[in-house]
Order: C-alpha cells, then sequence, then structure tokens
C-alpha cells in the first residue's frame, strides 16, 4: 500500500479524473534540478519532454497519482503489444505484479537487457535510475502490469 498522502498539500489525479489535459509536459524546473544520471550515463534534464512515458505512451501508461515531489503511473502491456518509444527522466522503484515474457528495445531498435533478476517472487519489486528511450514488447498471451513510483527529486529528494 501506498503511503497515505494530505490531499489539502498535494494534487491527486486518478484514473477517474484522469484526461488529456491532465497529461503534461514535465516543466523546465522538473528537468533541470535532477542530478541522478541514467541508465546509459546520459543526463535526464538533456531529454525531450515530448518523449515522457505519459505523452509519447499514454495507452501504456496511466497517471495515478502526481504531487512535486513523485509520480506514481500504473504501467500496462496487452499481449503482443509494443509500447512506442518513451523515456522515465526520473529514478523509480517499480512493483511488478503481472510479469510474462517481455523483450525491451533502446531509442535505436536494439535489444537491451530487462533490470529482471533470475530468481525472484511476485510482486518483484525493482529500483532504477532514469531509463532513457526504449519501448518494451509484451510477447506472451497475458498482459503485463506494474506500478512505478518516480521520484521527481531522487531517491535523496
Amino acid at each position: 500500500m501506498l503511503a497515505r498522502t494530505n490531499l489539502n498539500q498535494a494534487t491527486a489525479r486518478t484514473g477517474a479524473d484522469r484526461s488529456d489535459a491532465a497529461i503534461r509536459v514535465p516543466n523546465k524546473e522538473e528537468t533541470t534540478s535532477m542530478t541522478p544520471i541514467s541508465m546509459d550515463g546520459t543526463d535526464p534534464a538533456t531529454w525531450d519532454p515530448r518523449l515522457d512515458a505519459l505523452v509519447a505512451a499514454p495507452t501504456h501508461h496511466r497517471l495515478l497519482y502526481e504531487d512535486d515531489s513523485i509520480r506514481v503511473l500504473s504501467v500496462s502491456i496487452v499481449p503482443g503489444a509494443t509500447e512506442p518509444v518513451h523515456h522515465h527522466r526520473w529514478p523509480s522503484v517499480f512493483v511488478i505484479d503481472s510479469l510474462v515474457k517481455l523483450r525491451d528495445f533502446d531509442g535505436e531498435g536494439r535489444e537491451i537487457p530487462l533490470p529482471i533478476p533470475d530468481k525472484f517472487e511476485l510482486p518483484l519489486t525493482v529500483k532504477l535510475p532514469p531509463q532513457p528511450l526504449h519501448s518494451v514488447r509484451n510477447e506472451d498471451t497475458v498482459a503485463f502490469h506494474g506500478t512505478r513510483v518516480e521520484f521527481k527529486r531522487g531517491f535523496g529528494g
């Protein structure tokens, strides 16, 4: 269960009140105040905000909650589907409750290893640095699902 939030101090956006207007491009302060280095060593502050997961791949990323510190996404990929190329500019904790046969590709279409241990139990929790451009394909007969908690101020903030 996620920690409780004081709704007087934070703005929550849920699937029930989500509209296309609720999807926004991260502002300059959000993209330049970060210090984490990404999986490929590039600076997330230089990444195109239009390729943010919610903007570039909204069919697969649904906003559950957002405030100044965190953003929580529901990530789903139906069987046979491939996400559009997108990135995740903030470090995150990804809680995977339905793991299926997946393949991950970088922004240029090269297959890259998934950050999943050999042995695990569900739910699987993975701590990730910012993820540069990538696209995931579900090659299974069942849907993939996970919840990604992105930390806008880094893990220490």
